[in-house]
């Protein structure tokens, strides 16, 4: 059967490990019934000694993502998305300790996710366990970082196209049946906010009397890549705002305190029971920043701006809109005799 390692025995068809510890019989079951795979993990605990303790791979987890955002490196949305990507591995391979996962068990979960979620998706998933793992091998909790060698496919890159057109989005704003879901949509479509940004928006984030709107860190909420930024109100969205009112504490639904959850009030019930009859069931929170971003790019707006409003990298911005610019006659001006 190839390496032979005292203490490793089989009970069923489950390989199982015996080996002193502190003084102490302990029997530790390898969660698998191949030898090989069963070998590697009773070798990783035969390393232990030169290892910190551990309470396991929750509570390794949970140390993990409470350690990044005590050092501002997770908002807490990402530590929510990182946590769930984590815990999903976690539980395909049985909630094995740190020290004992393997390359191979990484790569069996990232084969396993691309025939559920698209391969760039796939791939955010093993980042996650990379960042984990690389933090374990920093405190000690394990020797290597078993998430570096996952081979991985090639992600086609493919620009988001579809959004709405002037007529549809002013269709949507024109017939929503309360105050609450017209801010959602022209928070949406005239200021590209992100789905978070609408809920967790705060009344001194909107300045009417000169017309802006301040994307802000406040006690719950940390703008994405830590970019606050400042978006010009429309004429349209800043007459509905002296009707709407500046609510407190939270501009939208401010009887929903803050919860643990991602998100402090989750629109998507009301939001999609009206877009659904309507058609537009495809016009998601995302597809609103799109169409915000989009419109702006037909109607001859330079990349910076929209990359400056929307909150993104110009390269991104320049990626996703750049061929909706129209025709831009500036182009004779480095041929033009008059000035």
């Amino acid at each position: 059967m190839g390496e032979k390692i005292k203490g490793l025995y089989q009970r069923g068809r489950t390989f199982w490990f015996a080996h002193q510890e502190e003084g102490r019989r302990i029997f530790v079951s390898l969660k698998t019934n191949d030898y090989v795979l069963a070998v590697k993990r009773a070798a990783q605990i035969i390393k232990r000694p030169n290892l910190n303790p551990t309470e396991g791979l929750a509570a390794d987890i949970d140390t993990f993502l409470a350690y990044q955002l005590a050092h501002h490196n997770f908002s807490a949305a990402s530590a929510d998305s990182k946590g769930a990507i984590l815990r999903k591995f976690a539980r395909s391979i049985g909630w094995l300790d740190t020290a004992s996962i393997t390359t191979q068990e990484v790569q069996r979960f990232y084969d396993e996710q691309r025939e559920e979620v698209s391969e760039s998706s796939a791939q955010t998933y093993v980042m996650a366990l990379r960042s984990f793992f690389g933090w374990a091998v920093q405190r000690a909790l394990t020797h290597d970082n078993p998430a570096a060698e996952v081979r991985m496919g090639r992600v086609i890159s493919v620009p988001r196209r579809r959004f709405c057109t002037f007529e549809q989005r002013d269709q949507i704003i024109a017939g929503a049946p309360s105050p609450e879901l017209k801010f959602i949509f022209y928070c949406g479509f005239h200021a590209g906010l992100r789905k978070n940004e609408i809920i967790q928006a705060r009344p001194d984030w909107f300045d009417l009397d000169q017309g802006l709107l301040h994307v802000r860190k406040t006690p719950t909420f940390e703008p994405k890549d830590k970019e606050e930024r400042t978006v010009p109100l429309t004429k349209e969205f800043r007459e509905f705002l002296t009707e709407y009112g500046l609510r407190s504490p939270f501009m939208l639904r401010p009887d929903v305190e803050q919860g643990k959850s991602l998100y402090r009030y989750d629109f998507d019930r009301p939001y999609f029971r009206y877009l659904e009859p309507l058609g537009f069931r495809w016009v998601t929170p995302h597809i609103m920043r799109h169409t915000f971003g989009s419109l702006l790019a037909s109607r001859g707006c330079s990349i910076y701006k929209i990359a400056i409003w929307m909150g993104d990298e110009v390269a991104t911005t320049q990626k996703h809109y750049a061929k909706l610019l129209p025709i831009d006659p500036d182009i004779d001006l480095a041929t033009s005799v008059h000035a």
